[in-house]
């Protein structure tokens, strides 16, 4: 799909210079023979080409779209010195102008209409980027609706099949049957956790504090299995207030955590969790022990790479995630600009 895509773009680009190239032709075929039209075509349509892509591909996404405005505006100049030389060279020396479009009335056209014509490809160039941006984004947001819809709907999946449940459940007729005290925020745990996934987590985004009281929601449940729970360590620093996050970016690499570390069978596992908010940016990191010979029964899924997949189109080009494995110890690092 991608590439057919790409196929499609650059016709269209190919198709738009052939047929101003054509135009160009007849509109100098008035002044001048056939052999000199087509030769300034392809000197000035080089020089538009020039201005179009350089203006595209170069001075936008290193520049305007870095904030660098003042750099943008200086090679800009610079740019249209470039065109503008050339311009004056290929008149004086190769063409000049005939005295239908030049006269002694006007002598300043010819430059006039140099810079009118930088102006229109210049100008063309950033309206070509507003509607690629516009058309972009409106993808994104498309693909990020349906990744969410997926996204919540392997959450359920995950967190209300009859295991998890089963395991939850159990715990709680334990506890209730022994007259813990954590009986009640057990149940208040599961409560908020499946009212989360259920009415919340379906918004593009949701304030962090939500997010976080489900991750330490899910965790406290997970750790009701576990006879050590001080080999589980979640260390969350406050958002700030009305501080607004993607929902479910970071209960992949959880899940995966308790499901690959033998914590509850393994006398040397253990989960470590951190999460903060700090400015500008979040910052996530999870490690977690691997059991000799791995759990068994338990295979790696698709968690993970929607999960990476997920973050990039809700935070684009602002994510930095990165994962290490070695014999014993699984990491997780994540980075992401606000």
């Amino acid at each position: 799909m991608q590439l057919t895509k790409n196929f499609f773009s650059r016709m269209g680009h190919i198709g738009f210079w052939i047929i101003f190239l054509f135009i160009s032709i007849f509109f100098f075929s008035n002044f001048w023979s056939l052999k000199i039209s087509i030769l300034r075509a392809l000197l000035n349509g080089s020089l538009f080409i020039l201005v179009f892509y350089v203006n595209l591909m170069l001075l936008i996404p290193f520049f305007w779209a870095r904030k660098r405005y003042f750099l943008y505006v200086l090679t800009s100049i610079g740019l249209f010195a470039i065109f503008f030389l050339l311009r004056i060279l290929f008149r004086d020396t190769l063409f000049g102008e005939p005295a239908g479009i030049i006269s002694a009335s006007r002598p300043l056209q010819s430059e006039f209409l140099i810079v009118t014509s930088f102006l229109f490809i210049f100008g063309l160039s950033i309206f070509y980027e507003l509607v690629r941006n516009y058309f972009e984004a409106d993808r994104r947001s498309r693909e990020i609706l349906r990744q969410r819809d997926e996204a919540e709907l392997q959450m359920l999946k995950s967190q209300v099949n009859p295991h998890f449940l089963f395991n939850t459940l159990n715990n709680l007729y334990t506890l209730a049957y022994t007259g813990s005290e954590k009986t009640a925020d057990a149940i208040m745990s599961l409560s908020e956790i499946m009212r989360y996934l259920i009415y919340e987590a379906g918004a593009s985004t949701v304030p962090a504090e939500k997010d976080i009281r489900f991750l330490t929601n899910y965790v406290a449940l997970e750790k009701l299995r576990i006879e050590d729970q001080s080999k589980v360590s979640l260390v969350i620093e406050k958002p700030a207030p009305g501080m607004m996050v993607a929902p479910l970016i970071f209960i992949a690499f959880v899940e995966n955590a308790f499901k690959h570390s033998g914590i509850d069978f393994d006398p040397e596992g253990f989960i470590q969790i951190f999460l903060s908010f700090r400015s500008g940016e979040i910052f996530f990191s999870i490690e977690n022990s691997i059991p000799a010979g791995g759990v068994s029964g338990k295979t790696g899924g698709v968690g993970l790479p929607n999960a990476r997949s997920r973050l990039e189109l809700m935070y684009p080009g602002r994510v930095n995630l990165d994962i290490k494995k070695s014999d014993l110890v699984y990491t997780v690092s994540l980075t992401v600009a606000l």
